[in-house]
């Protein structure tokens, strides 16, 4: 775990040491922006956190990237601001710029999934409190209101259940079992496919910011470079920084979004020449 905590006065030493002009932002909605609920419908999306993410949307020195394991679908009807770019389903689905476009990979998962359905359709009953959601491109198996001492017995029968499968892998997450396409798109594809798309939109150099809470975005963290990686939490990470919970990335994005150093051209520039 890194124990380099991160600060605004972090983001400004940074930007100066890259001779940064702008920010790119990709960030994690569950357990990053939003605190974890008791389902993924059950979610509060804070007032602030709006606010913070439409003012870094529209300045021209930043750009603001969404990337999920939920639906596209699901991120659109949280965040339905047009001037967010978004990927969905760990990178199988996007949106930048009005475009809408998948993941070469993500259509894999098309073939299969009738037969994970299947495959799982007995879990919720042997395991009262299981939450299978079905996202098209890829399956959550959420397990946070199964009975503790269950959790070990449901990861055997559900690698049971899946063992005959090809073309599929099942990845840990935060109580949470991903199911996905193997080959598949991951978070780093999210976070380098994007890149390419707003990068150019933005006063160069461009200093990417990467914030994640679980195993997922571990591919995120490693997919470019330069880039200043955030794990939100204390647990193994290869993120050079961390911050505690949430509430605090939504506290940086609100003091970012409210200084105006961050919103001009010379912020870098001007305190190099001191």
């Amino acid at each position: 775990m890194s124990e380099h905590y991160f600060t605004l006065a972090t983001l400004t030493g940074l930007m100066k040491s890259n001779h940064a002009q702008s920010l790119a932002w990709f960030l994690d909605i569950d357990g990053t922006l939003l605190d974890l609920a008791a389902s993924p419908q059950a979610v509060k999306i804070p007032e602030e956190l709006v606010v913070s993410l439409d003012r870094l949307a529209r300045s021209p020195y930043h750009h603001v990237a969404l990337i999920s394991g939920r639906s596209l679908s699901d991120i659109d009807h949280l965040f339905p601001n047009p001037l967010l770019s978004k990927s969905g389903n760990h990178g199988a689905e996007y949106y930048c710029n009005h475009e809408l476009w998948l993941h070469r990979w993500s259509r894999r998962f098309l073939t299969v999934r009738s037969q994970v359905l299947e495959g799982i359709s007995a879990l919720p009953e042997q395991f009262p409190g299981l939450l299978v959601e079905d996202k098209q491109y890829s399956m959550s198996i959420h397990y946070r209101h199964v009975d503790a001492p269950q959790h070990a017995a449901l990861a055997n029968t559900l690698k049971t259940c899946l063992s005959s499968m090809e073309g599929i892998v099942i990845h840990p997450a935060k109580l949470c079992w991903e199911i996905r396409p193997q080959p598949g798109p991951t978070k780093g594809d999210a976070v380098k496919d994007l890149s390419n798309k707003v990068f150019p939109l933005l006063p160069s150099p461009v200093l990417p910011v990467i914030i994640g809470d679980d195993r997922t975005d571990e591919d995120a963290f490693k997919a470019i470079s330069p880039a200043i990686t955030i794990h939100v939490g204390n647990n193994p990470t290869q993120a050079l920084y961390r911050l505690n919970s949430p509430h605090q990335v939504r506290e940086l994005l609100a003091d970012v979004s409210r200084d105006p150093h961050f919103f001009t051209h010379a912020h870098s520039s001007s305190e190099e020449s001191e």
